[in-house]
């Protein structure tokens, strides 16, 4: 089986599935990998260091497709950009796929008859999601990093959203730092006094990786942190953390809602989001006080609707980690972006690529995984997932 790791080519999606060093490894096991040619570039991995690791260059994506069996990639296939024509039904793609969020992508993929391993839906034996996880670690920090500095950076102008002077400089800051944010949840001191969001109530819809990682940065640049989840065991979890100036709840009252500044939506149970905030309830409190929403389950379809400047329900309107920021039709500050931890592509790619590899190799000498089984959302033109079933209404 030969793997092979194309470029990603979703809009600012800096990430690469494979790092040398994981290609290396995967190579000395006896694997063969094709690289296209610059899919590291972004992630700052150069060709180079590919073809030491023992990869093959391949010059292009439709190369890189017609020689690999087994094709690893961050994001999903990019029906727009018409990825979907490389599939042949040899292929199997293992990646993030978010099936249950996009229709169109959904009917391609079957048509495809290609078999699709879905990185969020690998489970271990102990209920924990290792390839998502991750991932999730860097999407909350970052959602807490992003509460400080749009609070600090944006100002709504007209109908829009703008960023002050010495911006770039301070999202420069937090990138350079970001390993010790991720790692421990703290902010360093000159950090911390430029995000401040000092007594700021914040709530937190989702106590799980994401809602835990956003909930430590926030609290350490000094808000008063609501986080709401629903499971018990949880709940204890996330108590015994003993963040300052943080409770936890089971549910969200419509007075926490009305006096919160900031709120944070991270809930996803290996299925489509749920929707924690209605449009009248987001109308409601928007009235008493304008807020900065942060939607991290938008890659599942979002925990809040989005309506634009005219009202229209705008479900797919997102911005970019470059340009995060939107304005909404009820005067609050939105963040809607799909692929949150390319902001930090060369953490995010190596944390991802040492977990990939391993499953890699078994996948590649054909050793049984339940838990890789258990991940295959479609196969031989099939959905074999019920969440995808259920979330299109497909019979």
């Amino acid at each position: 089986m030969i793997i092979g790791v194309p470029k990603e080519i979703k809009d600012y999606e800096n990430r690469v599935a494979l790092t040398p060093r994981s290609v290396s490894s995967l190579v000395m096991s006896g694997t063969k990998v094709i690289v296209e040619s610059h899919a590291g570039d972004r992630s700052g991995f150069a060709d180079e260091e590919y073809a030491t690791a023992g990869a093959q260059l391949a010059d292009s994506a439709a190369a890189l497709y017609a020689g690999s069996d087994l094709v690893v990639k961050v994001k999903e296939i990019q029906v727009s950009e018409r990825e979907h024509e490389f599939l042949r039904p040899r292929h199997t793609i293992f990646g993030f796929n978010h099936f249950e969020s996009n229709r169109e992508l959904t009917d391609a993929a079957v048509k495809s008859r290609a078999t699709f391993i879905s990185f969020e839906k690998v489970v271990d034996q102990n209920g924990q999601t290792p390839l998502l996880m991750p991932m999730s670690r860097i999407a909350g920090a970052v959602a807490g990093i992003w509460a400080g500095f749009i609070h600090n950076f944006a100002f709504r102008h007209d109908k829009s959203v703008r960023l002050k002077a010495g911006s770039d400089e301070v999202r420069a800051k937090f990138i350079d730092g970001f390993d010790q944010i991720v790692n421990n949840g703290s902010v360093n001191g000159d950090l911390r006094r430029t995000l401040s969001i000092q007594d700021k109530m914040t709530v937190i819809f989702g106590g799980g990786t994401v809602g835990e990682m956003a909930a430590k940065v926030c609290s350490a640049l000094g808000a008063k942190v609501t986080i709401i989840e629903k499971r018990d065991a949880r709940r204890k979890f996330l108590q015994e953390l003993n963040l300052p100036r943080s409770s936890v709840a089971a549910s969200a009252e419509h007075d926490i809602l009305r006096s919160a500044h900031i709120i944070i939506g991270a809930t996803y149970d290996r299925e489509k989001a749920d929707r924690m905030v209605d449009e009248k309830t987001l109308k409601e409190v928007s009235e008493s006080r304008k807020k900065i929403i942060i939607d991290v389950s938008i890659d599942q379809g979002g925990n809040f609707p989005y309506l634009d400047q005219s009202g229209n329900y705008s479900p797919a309107s997102t911005g970019s980690i470059m340009n995060p920021a939107q304005a909404d039709y009820f005067g609050n500050i939105f963040i809607r972006v799909p692929n949150i931890p390319s902001i930090v592509p060369r953490y995010a790619s190596s944390a991802l690529s040492g977990i990939v590899s391993d499953y890699l190799k078994d996948i590649a000498n054909g050793v049984h995984r339940p838990d890789v089984e258990r991940a295959i959302s479609i196969k031989d033109g099939k959905i074999v997932d019920g969440a995808i079933i259920k979330a299109h209404g497909i019979k």
